[in-house]
């Protein structure tokens, strides 16, 4: 069998120290733009967390993962968590809660100490180890008993995408009726009365008399 492919819903969930515990691979933190594989999943007992957790589904019917649920120190988070247990195990093939450990609280992980967890013996564990172990175990039993370490590769799963809001269909308009063009007639032209031009004064008998003897001086001097 492979070892088992662990992976957080969000940041602080645990998922190091759980990978270390069960001497898994950590797969680090699920993305919600992409599908991810898993044998367990862990995330917080909070609400968002808890939320999202509700809505994973697996890409392929079959064997679906296990979801640990990683108590804080607060009793709220223990009733969180007992509220939706109804929801997650229609999700998931089995749901443990994993108790919280102060001494883990607020310092680095502790991968060693995890590590070391179900190598020794109850006697030896303080109360908070030793119901973190028997989560453990209850854990680890029931992803063999699963049978996904059987398989080549864990469950394929995915986060519902939203459906994009659909705008409301602007109502349509009706046309406006065209309005009526006013021709304006064409501006009439007042005519303009042409000038009559005056008639110069007739030639006396004198001028037309002299007229003949200017025209033969000026023949005389052309030849």
């Amino acid at each position: 069998m492979r070892p088992p492919v662990i992976v957080g819903l969000a940041e602080g969930s645990g998922t190091s120290t759980l990978a270390a515990a069960l001497h898994a691979r950590d797969a680090g933190r699920f993305e919600e733009w992409a599908a991810c594989a898993a044998d367990i999943v862990v995330c917080r007992a909070e609400q968002p967390s808890l939320r999202r957790a509700a809505t994973l589904a697996c890409a392929r019917p079959g064997a679906r993962p296990l979801l640990a649920v990683t108590l804080g120190p607060g009793d709220q988070e223990q009733h969180a968590a007992e509220t939706a247990l109804p929801a997650l195990q229609q999700r998931f093939s089995a749901v443990v809660v994993l108790p919280h450990v102060p001494r883990w609280h607020d310092r680095a992980p502790q991968h060693d100490d995890a590590a070391a967890v179900l190598a020794q013996a109850s006697e030896q564990l303080t109360r908070p180890l030793r119901a973190y172990a028997a989560a453990l175990r209850t854990l680890a039993a029931g992803v063999v008993g699963s049978g996904l370490l059987g398989r080549t590769v864990p469950p394929l799963l995915a986060l519902p995408v939203a459906a994009p809001r659909r705008s409301r269909p602007e109502p349509l308009r009706r046309p406006e009726p065209p309005r009526p063009v006013l021709l304006t007639p064409p501006r009439s032209v007042a005519p303009v009365p042409l000038s009559r031009v005056a008639p110069g004064p007739e030639p006396d008998d004198e001028e037309i008399e002299a007229e003949p003897v200017r025209a033969g001086v000026a023949a005389g001097r052309a030849e």
